[in-house]
């Protein structure tokens, strides 16, 4: 008799970029999850930022960069869930945090077919706050409406749970049916006054990510006010920067289409951006600016 072993179950943090996903994550992991649990996180880019900011063991997490192979269901990712399959002892768990410009609906179908694996929820995280942009923005709506469609659970960030949700997403949510959980997180705000993204109907730049490292940092109010001026193309922004590196003193920046927080930190040797948005050439320009803003502090 051949022995079948026990199915590996699978979180997924599934959700739109900024949308809260590893602030949950690190939530989980405070209360308590699973011994022996594994963490896959897939971001967007050439930097994992969302692996360096999660508090786990180091050795219990797994980091794919350019998210966009859950897009396509690229190889690495099917490669590498295969590997996890195959370790013993198998972990208890594994959670799986989702670049925000995935499509989570396409990974679920990949775990349901497996024979190592089985899902165990499907957690969405929706900003509210910048739901009706997502809605009339080609390049995101598409992306943005499947991850919804695909949950199991949902959470509505950034919004009171007694006001009526807007019309694109309240139409979303009676159709995917999954229970609701609403979360008090804030709005992002910044030192400067948060100007509104204008609204996008063209797709056909498709998603850009780039980066930016340097044993210097930019002051905090420049960085604000350089994002705040790509509104038009940046959709996130995130990172760590570096303002001592003899003191490990520092600040995360969280930016998310015309909202930015920056929140100090004393966890920082070097300065870490990445940032995502719809026109390479403009974030091009904008990574020319910020190197030499790092290149200024340097000199």
């Amino acid at each position: 008799m051949s022995y079948e072993p026990k199915k590996i179950p699978v979180v997924l943090l599934s959700g739109f970029l900024g949308a809260g996903k590893t602030t949950a994550l690190n939530r989980w992991i405070q209360a308590g999850i699973e011994p022996n649990s594994l963490i896959i996180v897939n971001d967007f880019g050439q930097l994992n930022i969302d692996a360096e900011l999660i508090d786990y063991e180091d050795e219990q997490i797994i980091r794919l960069q350019n998210g966009c192979v859950c897009c396509t269901l690229g190889g690495s990712m099917a490669e590498k869930m295969a590997e996890i399959g195959r370790l013993s002892p198998a972990p208890s768990q594994v959670y799986m945090e989702l670049s925000g410009i995935a499509d989570s609906a396409k990974i679920v179908d990949m775990i349901r077919v497996s024979q190592r694996f089985v899902l165990r929820d499907n957690w969405c995280f929706v900003d509210a706050s910048l739901a009706a942009q997502h809605s009339v923005d080609e390049l995101v709506n598409t992306v943005w409406e499947r991850q919804i469609q695909s949950a199991t659970q949902l959470v509505i960030n950034r919004c009171l749970p007694q006001q009526p949700l807007a019309v694109p997403l309240a139409d979303l949510v009676e159709k995917t049916r999954a229970p609701v959980h609403y979360e008090m997180m804030p709005t992002m705000e910044s030192a400067t006054s948060i100007r509104p993204a204008p609204a996008i109907a063209d797709a056909s730049s498709g998603w850009h990510s780039l980066s930016v490292e340097s044993e210097y940092g930019i002051q905090e109010r420049v960085l604000v006010e350089l994002l705040q001026s790509y509104a038009d193309t940046l959709y996130r922004a995130k990172g760590r920067v570096c303002l001592d590196a003899a003191a490990s003193k520092g600040y995360v920046v969280q930016y998310t289409r015309g909202q930015c927080h920056c929140s100090p930190t004393f966890q920082v040797q070097k300065t870490q951006l990445v940032f995502i948005g719809r026109s390479l050439e403009k974030l091009q320009r904008l990574q020319q600016k910020l190197q030499a803003l790092c290149k200024k502090n340097q000199d």
